[in-house]
């Protein structure tokens, strides 16, 4: 061969820079579980790390501490690690308003109101181009075409005079609004980084998602415990302002006790806030009101006519609650009660003092109370020290709040004024919240508030539970490979082993070395079916090698000269892998999240696997011929399996069409009839998995759900729970308040099933015991995905698929005929529909998830790339005997070639599928309905590659080789 000693020197190379790589993995395994046996919790196993910190491994060659292993160490996905990740969504809308002023322009509100509804369908565009299109429709419609974006009462307003001119184009002002959201969007992005750097995440992933205008931002943390810390530190917009206290105002207090709800449009049974005002528990507030109550009141505050009805006195007032509850013994209320305060600012009605004063901001004891409570401290910079020492002075007696997104956190009495610029914030805080608080204030506030459309939390036992059945199965697929492949070839068997491991190797450090890809349960079964993928290669060669031998009597140098050619195996390996490179490429560009480092894993491992298949068996086998020594490609044993076939495949195909039509008819009634079990991958909601001590029944714990995941006006939202796994868990899907994404929206909910299932758990278990982080019995796993992400997902995946096969149609076409790409594209389509229709058949039949997710659609792809991968190997059989026998009936050569591969095609599935039903036993629950569709996939997938893609391609060919005979 030649170049062998270039190839040579590539392999070593790779192979020594992969070792290295992947021993940074493997040192700081073995120091952390040193620090975890040598402490006794977690804080001091911390401590132990940090003192072994610097330690230095000395391999000669190479050197390095546990610091520096760490930072290129394999890093581990949520599903194998546990912690969070989030996507956020900076609310562009508020931008929008900020730069109008908060117009009240009737144009103006219609355009953002239908921005939000059009959002929904159209979530691939950005929100501020959906804006000008609705304003510029209703404009139209409503012959307002004067109505310019320049106007006074729109962005031309006094706070914009620096940027935008009276007499501006609209398009220039689009192009200005659009550079200055985006501006302000990388602004939320660096304050969110600065937030979380100050958190001290270990290996945070940060990164904008979308085009310029999006608002979206990932935030991925691995390994992070501190769950509900970290969607405060997120979500926070840090808008700290300073309010004067309307403390004890008779006719705030006499307004709120008169208020009949109902009249305003609040739903509620009481015509009175009378039983529902309680006196205040706090000092300077209005009053207090149970925390079950304060939709009542929220409802009142956010009426049209509220305003209308008060006194003009108190109209203009702020009204916000206070930070935390208070707690009482009140066993009616569950004696939590939060305080309400009436807050005023300047003349112009806005806050006394803003928070972009504040210099330097610490969370800390406070060392000059008896009670020594934590507090937030703050220095403001001379500006600010300068007007907080005249507000002050002009507020002696009175009470100023400490306001932050809207929450009164502290709103002490002012007895002197305060000259310096010190403040500080108190407000019954842990040492931890004070710190956040402190971090959120340092790091600046975001331009505008977030929200989190999508959320993942996985605990970390349940992501060791992953890491366990995904080194069973990857190690039991393994070894069933390298087992298969001397069996069945012999010595060419044993070179086949080491390419494929060589192939591991290369893919790990690659993965981990030059793209920094994280692994995950996904990724791992991309890497069990690159293996799979690799083998082929090799078997495709080896299968090659033995029909030059048997069948057409070449000598054993002959054959594998033949089978590493391109007119031998080689073409067929590379159109094979490159329809996968197609459809992972595909995966990678339209998939989110795990799905994406599953085409990355599968991307890698195909380039990995067609240099380790052609070149570093060749190498091998070369060196052997070389010493003057035979290399064996079949055993007594396996030398006659599938040789001399002769089924006429052709006669039948009329009867195989109609099986293969009913069959598709069949599935496509059972879709329209039972439908699928959507995830919320593509519905949105909320999915929660569940452990409990002991078996429970998924009827009995629905039922339960029913009677408290119920909506604000008592309407029951029907859960769906199956058992996931054992018996003794389960996975509980809510679409409840699915489109509202806040922070406590996602506590109530969690609240709420805690209540639902509370008689299945133990007694006395608690709440707080059941949604914390590391627990052995309550939330496991936590997953959220907000409606306009639902369907960004959807038109993604429906995208992926018909450009997948649309794209290795295309190539087909490119390599072969039409007719060839028609009859693969056909044997595709109808191996996607029975896929489809088994699943929609058999969801709530069979014991494991069928959900349609996103990990299902990379199944689908990965199936089209298989079953075309199968016949391509036929047809590139096909064109080689047409020109070999160009008078054969062209229904003969079609058996003759498929007889002929015959070997390879039931090798392959063989292969393919104990491998899919290894991983799909001891895989893990999460990619078990992943795996059954691959399953399915490559049975059907064979099938069509030899009932369908060549008989559809015979009849689209035959009259035209009639023709030319």
């Amino acid at each position: 061969m030649k170049g062998k000693w270039l190839i040579a020197g590539i392999a070593i190379i790779l192979g020594i820079l992969s070792i290295r790589q992947l021993s940074y993995t493997w040192y700081t395994n073995k120091v952390e579980c040193e620090a975890y046996e040598n402490s006794t919790d977690e804080a001091h196993e911390q401590i132990v790390l940090d003192s072994l910190a610097n330690d230095t491994l000395d391999l000669g060659i190479i050197s390095y501490n546990y610091r520096d292993a760490k930072n290129k160490e394999m890093k581990l996905g949520l599903d194998l690690r546990g912690g969070i990740s989030v996507i956020l969504q900076v609310q562009v809308r508020d931008l929008l308003e900020d730069l109008a002023d908060h117009s009240e322009n009737p144009i103006f509100v219609e355009a953002l109101n239908s921005a939000d509804i059009k959002q929904r369908s159209q979530g691939n565009r950005a929100y501020v181009d959906i804006f000008f299109d609705e304003f510029e429709r209703i404009r139209s419609e409503k012959g307002q075409q004067n109505l310019k974006y320049a106007s006074a009462d729109l962005f031309g307003n006094r706070q914009n005079a620096s940027f935008i001119e009276f007499n501006e184009t609209d398009e220039s002002i689009k192009e200005k609004i659009k550079d200055d959201i985006d501006a302000k969007i990388g602004t939320a992005y660096q304050v969110i980084s600065s937030r979380i750097n100050r958190f001290g995440v270990v290996e945070p992933v940060i990164q904008r998602l979308g085009g310029a205008g999006d608002g979206r931002i990932l935030v991925e943390m691995p390994g992070e415990k501190n769950k509900e810390r970290i969607k405060n530190l997120l979500q926070s917009t840090a808008k700290l302002e300073f309010w004067k206290v309307e403390a004890n105002n008779p006719q705030v207090t006499s307004y709120f006790s008169s208020v009949n709800p109902q009249s305003l449009g609040v739903k509620t049974d009481a015509q009175s806030l009378a039983g529902i005002i309680q006196p205040a528990l706090e000092g300077n507030s209005m009053f207090s009101v149970a925390t079950k109550d304060t939709a009542v009141i929220n409802g009142i505050l956010n009426s049209e006519n509220l305003k209308a009805n008060m006194p003009s006195s108190i109209r203009n007032f702020k009204y916000f609650w206070g930070q935390k509850p208070v707690q009482t013994k009140d066993a009616n209320t569950n004696g939590k009660f939060l305080s309400l305060y009436a807050l005023s600012g300047d003349a112009q009605n806005a806050p006394l003092l803003l928070g972009d004063v504040i210099d330097q901001a610490s969370g800390e004891r406070n060392s000059g109370s008896i009670s020594n409570e934590p507090i937030v401290s703050m220095k403001m910079n001379a500006e600010g020290a300068q007007k907080w020492g005249r507000i002050t002075e002009e507020n002696v007696g009175n009470s100023i709040a400490i306001v932050l997104d809207n929450t009164v956190y502290s709103a002490p009495n002012i007895n002197e004024p305060i000259k310096g610029g010190s403040s500080q914030i108190s407000g019954n805080f842990t040492l931890d919240e004070a710190r956040d608080l402190a971090n959120i204030l340092q790091a600046g506030s975001l331009p505008a508030s977030s929200k989190i459309v999508q959320l993942e939390e996985v605990g970390p036992s349940l992501g060791q539970e992953a890491i366990n059945s995904s080194l069973i199965a990857f190690v039991a697929v393994f070894v069933l490979i390298l087992f298969w492949m001397v069996f069945y070839y012999s010595r060419a068997g044993i070179y086949a082993d080491i390419a494929v491991t060589v192939n591991t190797l290369f893919l790990l450090g690659l993965m981990v070395g030059l793209f920094g890809a994280t692994l995950s349960l996904p990724g791992i079964a991309g890497i069990i079916l690159t293996l799979a993928i690799a083998i082929d290669a090799n078997i495709i060669i080896n299968e090659r090698v033995k029909d030059e031998m048997l069948h057409h009597g070449k000598s054993l140098k002959e054959s594998i000269s033949i089978a590493y050619s391109w007119k031998g195996a080689i073409s067929a390996i590379f159109d094979s892998h490159l329809t996968s490179i197609i459809t992972a490429a595909i995966l990678l560009i339209f998939g989110k999240g795990p799905v994406q480092g599953f085409a990355i894993t599968l991307l890698i491992g195909l380039f990995c696997s067609l240099f380790t298949a052609i070149f570093l068996t060749k190498l091998f086998i070369d060196r052997r011929l070389d010493q003057g020594k035979d290399v064996a490609f079949f055993t007594s044993i396996t030398k006659n399996w599938f040789q001399g076939m002769n089924i006429d495949f052709m006669a039948k195909r009329k009867m195989f069409y109609i099986i293969s039509i009913v069959v598709s008819i069949a599935c496509l009634a059972i879709i329209a009839v039972r439908g699928f079990d959507m995830g919320v991958d593509f519905e949105g909601g909320r999915t929660y998995t569940i452990r409990f001590e002991q078996p429970v029944s998924a009827n009995d714990v629905r039922v339960n759900l029913e009677k408290t995941l119920t909506d604000d006006d008592g309407t029951t939202t029907a859960p769906t729970v199956k058992i996931f796994g054992p018996s003794n868990q389960v996975k509980v899907t809510t679409k409840l308040k699915a489109d509202q994404e806040s922070t406590a929206i996602d506590n109530e909910i969690k609240q709420k099933i805690y209540e639902g299932v509370k008689s299945f758990l133990p007694a006395n278990y608690t709440y707080e015991q059941f949604s914390k982080d590391d627990t052995a019995i309550g939330i496991m796993s936590v997953v959220k995905v907000g409606p306009t992400i639902a369907d960004d997902t959807t038109r993604a995946s429906i995208l992926a698929v018909i450009l997948a096969l649309i794209g290795v149609g295309v190539y087909i076409l490119f390599r072969f005929k039409w007719q060839f790409g028609v009859g693969i594209v056909a044997g595709a389509l109808h191996d996607v529909i029975v896929i489809l229709g088994l699943f929609a058949a058999l969801h709530g039949i069979l014991p494991f998830n069928l959900e349609i997710d996103q990990a299902f659609i990379a199944a689908i792809l990965t199936v089209i790339g298989y079953s075309i991968n199968d016949s391509v190997i036929i047809f590139d059989r096909i064109r080689e005997y047409m020109g070999m026998y160009p008078k054969m009936p062209f229904d003969e050569l079609i058996n003759k070639s498929t007889n002929n591969t015959l070997s390879r095609t039931m090798n392959t599935s063989i292969s393919m599928i104990l491998v899919v039903l290894i991983i799909f036993i001891f895989g893990g629950e999460t990619i078990k309905g992943f795996m059954f569709a691959m399953l399915i996939g490559v049975i059907v997938g064979t099938y069509s590659s030899i009932y369908i893609s060549s008989q559809v391609m015979y009849d689209l060919t035959k009259n035209k080789i009639k023709k030319s005979n």
